[in-house]
C-alpha cells in the first residue's frame, strides 16, 4: 500500500488496520510471555512445551540445508533454539518476505523483458579482456556489457549535485529520481524550483523515496509541495504505519537520477544536506557518484522502473523511454545491475567475491561498513596473503557505533596477512567502491555488509577498461593519505569495551 493509497482509505478501513495491527501485536506478546510461564507440574504444559521444543528443532534443521549463508544459519539456529518461539515467528516473517511471491517476479521480469536489453558487447569484451568477462558470466546474463557508454567518476557529492542542477536544467523529456533519503534544506531548496519549472514546461517527472530512509528528515509539508508539482509524481517505497508489513526489513537503498534517457547518475549520496556539506553531522562527508552517458542509461532506466512498479503498483510502458545512445566507445564496458529480494540471486555479493577473488596486483576497498561473512573476509586475506597490495577505507568517524565496532572485529586477519587498513580521520567515508589493478571497479550503493547484500535494493556498475578507473584510484589513494593508516599493534590496544561489544554482537552480524 502507497502513502497515497493510504490516505485515501476510508475512516473505517483504517481503525481496521490498526486494530487488527494491535490484535497480532498483542498476541506475539502474549506468546513470547508465555515462555516464561509455563508451570511444568501440569502435564499439558509439558506436551504444549515439548511441541514448541519439537517445532523449533524441525525449524533448525530446515535451516541448515537452506541454500544461505552458514552465518546466516548458525545465527539463526542458535536464537531458535534458545527460545523457539518468539524467533521461529520472527524467522517466519522474516524469511516470508526475503524472496517476492513468484507472481510478482514474474511481473517484474516480464516488464523489464520489453526493454529489450541486449547482451551483445559481451563478445567484443571476451575478445579484450578474459577477466573482465568473467565478471560479466557472474551476472548470469541478466544484465548486459555496454559499451557506447561514457563514464564520469564525481569524486563529491557536492560536485555531483551541481553537475545534476546544470543538467537538469537541461531536461526536454523526463526526470526520474529515486533515492534513500530525501531530506529538507538546501537541497531541495535548489532542486524543486526547477523541478516545478520543468513541470510546467511539460517535462514528466517522477520521484521514489524510502519511507523509512526519509522519515526524519521530509516534511509531510514538503510531500504536498512535491505532489502540487505539474507532471509529477511522488511515490514512497514500502510506507512505515500502523499496518501488518513483514517486509518491513526490506528498502529501497537505490540511489537514482535519469534525465531524458541519456543521462544517469549513480552513487552513495542521497538527497540531503549532509551529502553536498551544507550540514556537518560525521565530520568531513566523503562520497562519491557515476554519471552515465550513452546506451548503459537505458539498464538504469529499467531499474527504475522495477522499483516505480513495486512502488506504485503500476507498469510503464518502458520502450517509451527508450534512447538510442549518440557516443560510440570501443575500449570500456559498463555493467549496470541490480539487487534485491526479486533477484533469485545475490548479486552483489556475487560481483564482490569475483572482484576480491580475481585482484592480482591491487585491491582497494571503500567502504562505511565492513560487516562480512567468512567468505569474503577470506577472499580478502587470501589476497593480501598472495602479495596482492590490499587497502580498505573506513570512517574515521563513524556514524553506527556499533557497526564500526563489530567492523573492527574483522581487522585482525587482514592486517595480520599483509593489508592495510584505513580510518578516514576528516570525517565519515560513505563512498563504496572496489577498484581492482587498476582496470575495473566496482561503483554504486551497496555497502559491504548483510544488509546491503542481502536484504536492501540495491544498485551499481561494473566499470571495466575505463580510462576513469585511474581517477577513482587515484582519489582512493589520496584518501588514503588523509587517513590513519591502523596497525596490528594499535588494534590489539583498542578500548576493552569495544572488544566486548564486537565479540557479542559477532554472533548477530547477519541481522545488521
Amino acid at each position: 500500500m502507497t502513502q497515497n493509497e493510504r490516505r485515501s482509505l476510508p475512516i473505517w478501513k483504517k481503525i481496521f488496520t490498526v486494530m487488527l495491527t494491535l490484535v497480532v501485536f498483542a498476541l506475539q506478546i502474549a506468546l513470547f510471555a508465555l515462555m516464561f510461564q509455563i508451570n511444568f507440574s501440569n502435564q499439558l504444559n509439558i506436551v504444549l512445551y515439548l511441541i514448541i521444543e519439537a517445532i523449533g528443532f524441525i525449524l533448525v534443521l530446515h535451516i541448515i540445508h537452506k541454500p544461505i549463508l552458514t552465518s546466516y544459519k548458525l545465527t539463526w539456529s542458535i536464537l531458535i533454539l534458545i527460545l523457539p518461539l518468539p524467533f521461529s515467528l520472527f524467522y517466519a516473517l522474516n524469511s516470508s518476505s526475503r524472496r517476492l511471491p513468484r507472481r510478482k517476479q514474474r511481473k517484474i521480469n516480464s516488464e523489464l523483458q520489453k526493454y529489450n536489453l541486449k547482451n551483445e558487447s559481451i563478445h567484443e569484451l571476451a575478445l579484450l579482456d578474459s577477466k573482465a568477462v568473467r565478471y560479466a558470466k557472474v551476472l548470469d546474463g541478466r544484465y548486459p556489457v555496454y559499451k557506447d557508454t561514457k563514464f564520469t567518476f564525481l569524486n563529491d557529492g557536492r560536485i555531483k549535485f551541481e553537475d545534476l542542477i546544470v543538467e537538469l536544467e537541461r531536461a526536454q523529456k523526463y526526470i526520474f529520481i529515486e533515492t534513500f533519503i530525501l531530506g529538507d534544506g538546501y537541497v531541495l531548496e535548489n532542486l524543486l524550483p526547477i523541478l516545478k519549472k520543468k513541470g510546467e514546461a511539460g517535462v514528466e517527472i517522477k520521484i521514489i523515496y524510502d519511507d523509512l530512509g526519509s522519515k526524519a528528515t521530509l516534511k509531510n509539508k514538503t510531500i504536498k509541495e512535491i505532489t502540487k508539482i505539474p507532471n509529477c509524481q511522488i511515490a514512497n517505497y514500502n510506507p512505515l504505519g500502523l499496518s501488518i508489513n513483514p517486509a518491513f526489513n526490506y528498502r529501497d537503498h537505490r540511489k537514482i537520477t535519469i534525465i531524458d534517457g541519456k543521462i544517469a547518475y549513480c552513487g552513495g549520496d542521497n538527497l540531503a544536506d549532509e551529502y553536498v556539506h551544507k550540514k556537518e553531522r560525521f565530520g568531513f562527508w566523503r562520497d562519491n557518484c557515476g554519471k552515465y552517458e550513452g546506451e548503459a542509461v537505458c539498464c538504469f532506466t529499467a531499474l527504475f522502473f522495477e522499483m516505480w512498479y513495486m512502488s506504485t503498483k503500476t507498469s510503464l510502458p518502458l520502450e517509451k523511454y527508450y534512447v538510442k545512445s549518440e557516443i560510440s566507445r570501443n575500449s570500456s564496458f559498463i555493467i549496470p545491475f541490480g539487487d534485491g529480494p526479486s533477484n533469485l540471486t545475490n548479486y552483489s555479493y556475487d560481483v564482490f567475491r569475483s572482484l576480491i577473488t580475481s585482484a592480482d596486483k591491487t585491491l582497494y576497498i571503500s567502504t562505511p561498513y565492513l560487516v562480512i561473512d567468512n567468505g569474503i573476509l577470506e577472499s580478502i586475506v587470501l589476497a593480501a596473503k598472495s602479495g596482492v597490495d590490499v587497502r580498505i577505507l573506513m570512517p574515521g568517524i563513524p556514524d553506527k557505533k556499533s557497526a564500526f565496532y563489530l567492523a573492527r572485529s574483522h581487522y585482525r586477519d587482514i592486517l595480520n596477512a599483509g593489508g592495510k587498513i584505513y580510518e578516514y580521520t576528516k570525517g565519515f567515508n560513505h563512498a563504496k567502491n572496489i577498484i581492482v589493478d587498476n582496470k575495473y571497479a566496482f561503483i554504486g550503493t551497496v555497502n559491504m555488509d548483510y544488509r546491503s547484500m542481502f536484504l536492501h535494493y540495491e544498485c551499481g556498475a561494473l566499470v571495466l577498461l575505463d580510462d576513469e578507473i585511474k581517477t577513482m584510484q587515484e582519489d582512493f589513494l589520496n584518501a588514503c593519505e588523509e587517513s590513519h593508516q591502523v596497525t596490528y599493534e594499535e588494534w590489539k590496544k583498542r578500548p576493552w569495551y569495544q572488544k566486548v561489544i564486537s565479540y557479542i554482537l559477532y554472533l548477530f552480524s547477519p541481522l545488521f
